[in-house]
């Protein structure tokens, strides 16, 4: 089985319980992670993985941990690129386990992936690999990134943010939204971005559906997930995701649910879109 495929699978495992924030299977899924990370040589970010952060509530206060891993860049070294996954999930309800396979083990497979290739063949800029806690909880882990990485920013070119990418059985698109890439982008190298969804073995198509049958309220989009943290820093983004679908929060968004064929082609052609836009950003001015 494909390795994307094994992490999916791993991931969404009735063993994590969910994933829930601040919960025994949100460490059962820290665990993973890091021990993915370290097996494929991922350096920690700032000599540490874990990243934790504090939630207090009226009654109660609860710690949440992002996990980063990092790769230097090969020609900009101080300028980054952010690949975010959110890894926590609704936990259990009522005695059921939702495995929040598509929502967002997919993500979190996909960069787990993704890193292990980047750590083998560094990227031109370095790459934060940030796989956030809490996205759930109103997206506290991405909040948690912003306020502790403030002197950071403004180095990060641009974040590409994964969040549910493998669908279900009948998902057979890819969508993406994005902000100021002309901010990094020249209006030629714009152009060749926009027309690289020609060339992919899945349907990618800019842009989401406003309103959707499956979910009664209507998605704002450019705030649905951690990008919309970058974006209100007015940091370029891109979000790849496949949209609301019938699993959605649902305890039917386990592992053989979702699409892995799709899947597999998708986290290809989101990989196409890194490594475009790696070679293609305008440098900072140092």
């Amino acid at each position: 089985m494909n390795k994307l495929s094994v992490h999916l699978r791993n991931l969404s495992a009735d063993d994590m319980k969910g994933r829930r924030f601040a919960s025994k299977g949100s460490i059962v899924a820290q665990k993973y992670i890091i021990s993915s990370l370290t097996k494929g040589k991922v350096n920690a970010f700032q000599q540490k993985f874990l990243h934790p952060f504090s939630h207090k509530t009226l009654f109660s206060q609860k710690n949440g941990h992002n996990i980063i891993g990092y790769v230097e860049g090969t020609k900009f070294p101080h300028q980054y690129i952010v690949l975010s996954a959110h890894y926590d999930h609704l936990g259990e309800k009522h005695g059921n386990i939702f495995n929040g396979a598509d929502d967002n083990a997919s993500g979190t497979a996909a960069l787990l992936g993704f890193a292990n290739n980047i750590a083998r063949k560094p990227l031109q800029h370095s790459v934060l690999f940030l796989f956030t806690d809490g996205e759930e909880v109103n997206l506290l882990g991405a909040k948690a990134f912003i306020a502790q990485q403030n002197k950071l920013l403004p180095r990060i070119r641009l974040n590409i943010n994964l969040d549910m990418i493998a669908g279900n059985k009948n998902t057979s698109q890819l969508h993406y939204i994005d902000r100021r890439l002309d901010n990094i982008l020249s209006n030629g190298k714009l152009s060749e971005f926009r027309e690289l969804s020609a060339n992919q073995t899945i349907k990618v198509k800019r842009g989401f559906k406003q309103n959707n049958s499956h979910y009664k309220n209507k998605v704002r989009w450019y705030n649905a997930s951690d990008h919309g943290e970058f974006n209100r820093e007015h940091i370029p983004f891109i979000y790849f995701g496949v949209g609301v679908h019938n699993n959605y929060h649902s305890v039917n968004d386990d592992f053989d649910q979702v699409n892995l064929t799709f899947f597999i082609k998708a986290c290809r052609s989101i990989f196409q879109y890194l490594y475009f836009l790696d070679r293609n950003i305008t440098p900072l001015q140092e």
